[in-house]
């Protein structure tokens, strides 16, 4: 059973993203899908280029090496009544990080139970984000050391120029080969990590980029549940997207009216903007050397220090539409425009700015998704539980202070006789100090500023010498301390939330890949509250 954290602003989480979570009036102007049979009708006034996205959708899954059952998805995607749940994240390294294959194994869950709720098929799919330039979010992942300490690996090879991620190559051997072995180092030898580490091998080689190598990853660990996988990076599904890359070049001063009108709004009912963008950008990007933004500047289209008229640049999106990509503003737009997109699942950042775009959604005539709050989970091995539970631990105190924890702890094993006469101590000191003030004072009265002074530094040097018995007790108390420091490296790692930092990789590699359907078994996909899932329960 997993117990459920209540989602707060003690844990991170931005006021828009909680009025959204329950529901609150103000925040519903932002987000105007009222259910999932809502937009299921607007779906089906709507047509989609069904054949040519599923035809994308094999072949890029078949180069990851998928399963029939994903094969199967592909192909309801036909069927009209079809409709898919969507989520994304960029291509990290080995896998990237634990909320990967949450928000993967969560859509795979949903799917079915949508399914059953609309009575239509649901697909699962996740958005690679391919077309994403921003290296230095996929480059490393972190894994835990025997020691519970948490190590960076990285892929140190910084490109020179700008590429997405579904260009981008682990060209350097020698790098590669670094990265793969501190991660083998790190995690050392298991039942489980021969087959592990010869995942990453095959998929992890100098011919590979980091979708394709991504790609591979999450088909292994996922297709067997029918996740699709969809990199926007390809070539052919460029070419379905121009008339769309048109449009948002032919409804510049639409789009900006839109976004501007919205996040006025959003400011003015004390929310954040979780994205801020420059007034002048086209919401679009070019490969012209590097993945370039496209800037607009009155009738012309600036990228790098090349000018485009707007027919120039409509001109270019005909001939090479590869090159063309979308910014984060309009990549809901464009993962709508490809797929039927009944629902989105995201977390706390992606929910808060998609509340600046529902606009775009009308502008473009395309239905605006159902979003939904992504499940967030916290993984709690066997020891670490047992620890909460004789200290009476809770995640939120890991979450906080990690100090007053040990300090709490640590004030119920300090030796009570040594305390007791302590304590009993500084009574006798203060009871002989006031009596001989009494007697003193009644001598001389002059001396009463003195005496109060002189007592208060007796007091401070007796809290003083308390206190650096307190502090040999935590020395010699090192164990228990560093037990503590394991929690909390484990389960809030770098001071975030666990699936932000940890590799998939550290778990398998204590688990076995059966983790991952365990995972799925035990993630509840509608929950909104932070799950701590116990691997007690793990048979």
């Amino acid at each position: 059973m997993n117990s459920l954290i209540a989602p707060s602003k003690t844990l991170g989480y931005s006021n828009i993203y909680i009025d959204f979570l329950y529901k609150s009036e103000m925040v519903k102007q932002f987000y105007p899908a009222a259910s999932l049979e809502d937009v299921a009708v607007q779906i089906d006034k709507h047509k989609y280029n069904r054949i040519e996205i599923a035809a994308i959708l094999e072949k890029q899954n078949r180069a990851f090496g998928t399963s029939e059952k994903v094969f199967e998805n592909i192909e309801l995607l036909k069927d009209e009544k079809s409709v898919c749940l969507c989520t994304g994240q960029q291509a990290g390294l080995f896998g990237g990080s634990m909320l990967i294959i949450i928000k993967a194994l969560a859509i795979v869950k949903a799917a079915k139970l949508y399914s059953k709720q609309l009575d239509r098929p649901v697909i699962p799919i996740f958005w690679i984000a391919g077309d994403d330039h921003d290296y230095e979010e996929v480059n490393h992942t972190y894994v835990q050391d025997r020691t519970s300490q948490i190590v960076k690996i990285s892929y140190d090879n910084d490109p020179d120029i700008h590429l997405p991620t579904s260009k981008l190559k682990f060209t350097d051997k020698e790098a590669l080969d670094k990265a793969k072995q501190l991660l083998k180092d790190t995690l050392g030898e298991t039942d489980f990590t021969d087959e592990l580490y010869s995942l990453i091998d095959k998929s992890y080689t100098t011919k590979d980029s980091y979708v394709s190598s991504f790609g591979k990853i999450m088909t292994r660990l996922t297709s067997e549940l029918g996740l699709v996988l969809f990199s926007p990076g390809d070539k052919d599904a460029k070419r379905l997207a121009v008339d769309l890359f048109k449009d948002i070049v032919n409804k510049q001063d639409q789009m900006h009216t839109c976004l501007s009108e919205t996040n006025s709004k959003i400011q003015n009912d004390g929310y954040h903007l979780q994205v801020e963008k420059n007034d002048n950008s086209a919401h679009l990007f070019y490969n012209l050397k590097d993945r370039t933004a496209v800037m607009q500047d009155g009738d012309r289209f600036i990228v790098g220090d090349k000018s485009f008229s707007k027919d120039e640049l409509l001109q270019k999106i005909d001939k090479e539409p590869e090159k063309f990509s979308s910014d984060v503003m309009t990549r809901p737009i464009l993962q709508s425009f490809f797929f039927p997109v009944i629902s989105q699942k995201g977390g706390a950042a992606e929910i808060a700015y998609l509340a600046q775009i529902n606009k775009l959604f009308e502008l473009f005539e395309l239905p605006i998704p159902y979003y939904k709050a992504r499940p967030t989970a916290t993984i709690v091995e066997k020891r670490f539980e047992k620890l909460m539970g004789e200290n009476q631990i809770q995640f939120e105190d890991i979450v906080g202070d990690i100090e007053l924890v040990i300090n709490r702890i640590l004030s119920k094993t300090f030796p009570e006789d040594i305390e007791n006469k302590f304590q009993s101590l500084i009574n006798r000191i203060k009871c002989h100090f006031e009596d001989f003030s009494t007697e003193t004072l009644n001598y001389e009265p002059s001396l009463e500023s003195f005496a109060k002074q002189t007592m208060g530094k007796i007091d401070f040097t007796l809290k003083s010498f308390e206190g650096k018995v307190f502090s040999a007790h935590k020395r010699k108390s090192k164990e228990s301390r560093e037990r503590i420091y394991r929690l909390w490296h484990s389960l809030y790692p770098n001071r975030t939330f666990q699936e932000r930092v940890l590799n998939i990789s550290f778990f398998i590699s204590r688990y076995g890949f059966d983790f991952v359907p365990f995972l799925y078994d035990k993630i509840d996909c509608e929950e909104n509250a932070h799950q701590l899932i116990y691997m007690s329960e793990y048979k």
